[in-house]
This record gives C-alpha cells, sequence and structure tokens, in this order.
C-alpha cells in the first residue's frame, strides 16, 4: 500500500519528531531522574515541536528503567514509575506523537555509568552486545522484508535470528512490531498468528523489546519502515 506524497510527509514529520525528542531528552537522563519525570519532559517537548495527540492509548511515552527494563504493557495500563535512576542504570524510552492523525513512533535504550551518559560501547560488555544484536536484527529486517510476505513469515525469521544469537522476545504479545495509522485497537501485529502481507499496510514499525535469559538488562531500538518505489524496505 503506497502513500501519497502528502500523507507520506506528514507521517515524516510525525517520526521526525519522535526522533528529535529522543536526542534532546538525552541533557535530562541522570541519576534522580525518575521514569514519571522523564515521562513528563518527552510530552511537554513533543508539546512543543507540535504533537497535536497520543496514539498509543493517550500514553506520549513509554520509560521503562532500573528493575523495569523487561516489563511489556499495553499502553491503557501503563503507569511510569517514581523511582529515581542511579549512577549506572539503563533507561528506554518508546514515544508515540500524533501530529494531525499521522503517528510517529521511535524507541531507544540509554546507558548511565558513573553518573554520565554514555554510548553501549562504554556502558559494559552486556551493553554493547545487545545493541550491536538490536543493530544486526534491524540489518537482517531490511535484507529479508519483501512486500508479498506476511508478517507471520517476517517474524518466524527474526525468531530464529534472535534464538541463534541467545536472546529472548520480552513483548507481552510476542511481537516484533505493528502497522502504523488508523485505529490503534486493529493494528497488524508482526507476530506468529499474523497472515497479513507487509504490503497491506503502508508502514510498519521494527521495535525488538530483548533480553539475554534472566539478565536484568533488556534492550529496544525502533524505527518505521516502508517500501519504496522499488519494493526496498526504507527507514521513514
Amino acid at each position: 500500500m503506497m502513500l501519497s506524497a502528502a500523507d507520506l510527509a506528514a507521517y515524516k514529520r510525525s517520526q521526525a519528531l519522535a526522533r528529535d525528542v529522543l536526542k534532546a531528552i538525552r541533557a535530562q537522563i541522570r541519576p534522580g531522574a525518575t521514569e514519571a519525570s522523564l515521562g513528563a519532559a518527552c510530552r511537554k517537548l513533543m508539546d512543543e515541536a507540535g504533537a497535536t495527540a497520543y496514539w498509543w492509548y493517550g500514553t506520549p511515552a513509554y520509560i521503562l528503567a532500573g528493575d523495569a527494563l523487561r516489563a511489556s504493557v499495553e499502553g491503557d495500563v501503563y503507569l511510569p514509575r517514581d523511582v529515581p535512576l542511579r549512577a549506572d542504570d539503563m533507561v528506554t524510552i518508546d514515544l508515540a506523537p500524533e501530529v494531525d492523525g499521522y503517528w510517529g513512533d521511535c524507541a531507544r535504550s540509554y546507558f548511565l555509568r558513573n553518573g554520565e551518559l554514555v554510548d553501549a560501547q562504554a556502558a559494559g560488555a552486556e551493553q554493547a552486545e545487545g545493541m550491536a544484536t538490536e543493530a544486526a536484527l534491524h540489518a537482517l529486517l531490511r535484507e529479508t522484508a519483501k512486500p508479498m510476505m506476511t508478517f507471520r513469515e517476517l517474524h518466524s525469521i527474526i525468531a530464529d535470528e534472535l534464538a541463534r544469537r541467545g536472546y529472548e522476545n520480552l513483548d507481552f504479545l510476542g511481537n516484533f512490531g505493528h502497522s502504523i495509522g488508523g485505529d490503534v485497537r486493529r493494528r497488524a501485529f508482526m507476530d506468529a498468528k499474523c497472515g497479513e502481507r507487509l504490503d497491506s499496510v503502508p508502514l510498519f514499525t521494527f521495535e525488538p523489546h530483548i533480553a539475554r535469559p534472566r539478565s536484568t538488562l533488556a534492550f529496544k531500538f525502533e524505527e518505521v519502515y516502508l517500501f519504496d518505489e522499488s519494493d526496498r524496505l526504507q527507514i521513514l
């Protein structure tokens, strides 16, 4: 399903808003910040940037930190905590802005070391490996996805690679992503059941929420993808 030029531009605007806020919020990720305070800061930044609503059941930001990194719930039951970040904590932030009906959806993982925000390599070996696995899964998606494939078929390929690398999928619905736009309750999910073709929707997310079994660390990196006129998968 191809978008009009106007619709594509509108979705790009919403996604750029999310990416920009995920960069700006870095300045506020420090010891003492909480899921709740970071969520409020993200909403303020998104409101100021032009967000008109928040499509994920009204939840602007899904933020997990500390011992909640492995949690997975729907937006209508999520509640951010007031537990302060510690000097060596990790946090994931997943934003869901909407601009005049067009969704953005983007997530990143962040790492503190001795109270300073650092990249995954500086945070530690497990952190570096987790983010390298995220990058490898996104690369596999871009190499493998074809318009005629079903969400179920693509899910199977990603799940096999994830297991081969020794990680598990933490999503409570067992999916790796979903369609963008329309009715939030009628999304097509990249799970083991969905037989819809990838090209049946104009856009879809890829957001593996992954961890080593029994590890307290969990990773997420999300982007929105679409097929171009040559049927090549591209980041929105």
